[in-house]
Order: C-alpha cells, then structure tokens, then sequence
C-alpha cells in the first residue's frame, strides 16, 4: 500500500469519525434542548407556587395584624422573614400550617373581643 493511499484512507477515518461525533452531538444538543424546556416549565411553576404563597402568607399576615390592631397591650412585630431552611418540598403542608393558625388566632381574637366561652 502506498502512503498516499494509507494517508487517504488515515483522512477518511478521521472524517467518518468527526462526522459521527457531530452526529452524537447533534443528538444530545436535541435532548438537552428538550430538557431545558422541561426545566423551564418546571421553573415556571415553582415561581407561581411560590408566588401564590407569598401572597397567601401576605394575606393571613395583614388579617392577623388587622385583628390584633385592637389590642392595644400587645406588642405587633413586622412580619418575619421566610425560613430559607424550609424544604420547598414541603410547600403545601406549611400552606395548610399557616392558613390552620391564621384560622386559629382569629378564632382566639373573637372569642376575647365578643366575650366568647374559651375552650
């Protein structure tokens, strides 16, 4: 075999080779396109989850504060920050947590305004 063949056929697999690995990047550029958009829609849901409890927590904050305005003895405090420590993935059952203590310090509040029996 001359060089010149040997140097032809070393180009060639050397061409096939970079071919095949555009290929195989071709390919992965397509999965990972389609993750990011999977990632992209998953971020966007957990910035409106987030979104909506904030605003949930904001709500029973002010209607708390509304409620205790009338007690005049009582020190009010601005709202704490979040707990960076909390685990998003715990989101719904701390939703339920503050919406269940909101409920019961209005519930409290009424009954000392009105005069209510206490449990």
């Amino acid at each position: 075999m001359s060089a010149s063949r040997r140097y032809k056929e070393i180009v060639a697999g050397a061409a096939a080779a970079a071919d095949a690995l555009r290929e195989r990047d071709r390919e992965r550029a397509a999965v990972l396109s389609r993750r990011l958009v999977e990632l992209e829609d998953e971020m966007s849901r957990a910035n409106e989850r987030a979104a909506l409890t904030r605003l949930g927590v904001e709500l029973n904050w002010e209607n708390a504060m509304e409620a205790l305005w009338v007690e005049s003895w009582m020190t009010l405090r601005p709202r704490p920050a979040p707990d960076r420590t909390a685990d998003p993935a715990d989101l719904t059952v701390l939703d339920v947590r503050v919406e269940d203590r909101a409920e019961a310090l209005l519930v409290a509040v009424r009954r000392r305004r009105f005069g209510l029996p206490r449990r």
